[in-house]
């Protein structure tokens, strides 16, 4: 791993320091969708770029490349996993919070499958 991993829990959950589920990583991009830990539907997926620090606000307005390539990864590996996950079957949302809602500081699309 590299060293620009902080104390995000995201950040913890790939580094192996805590417990959580990694559904898909891409090293080369160095993106990763990980299950939520707090889920609001039966799939609760958060894409997350590797480096933490900043909010999905700030990586939209000064790395809006890099927020529209995560944006397309969440899109495009929802719907490979989608054989393997029956509740995606019937679709997924993509969301995301700005602003003070958000409290963690790791920029991170919520992915969720529709009920």
């Amino acid at each position: 791993m590299d060293s620009d991993y902080s104390d995000s829990p995201f950040s913890a959950i790939l580094r192996g320091d805590q417990p959580g589920t990694v559904i898909v990583r891409d090293d080369r991009q160095r993106f990763a969708i990980i299950a939520s830990l707090e889920p609001e539907a039966a799939i609760h997926w958060l894409a997350v770029p590797f480096e933490p620090g900043f909010s999905t606000e700030e990586m939209k307005q000064k790395e809006g490349e890099r927020f529209l390539a995560l944006l397309e990864f969440a899109v495009n590996e929802t719907k490979a996993q989608a054989e393997s996950y029956p509740a995606l079957h019937n679709g997924f949302t993509i969301k995301f919070h700005l602003g003070a809602y958000e409290t963690v500081p790791h920029a991170k699309l919520h992915i969720l499958s529709m009920e």
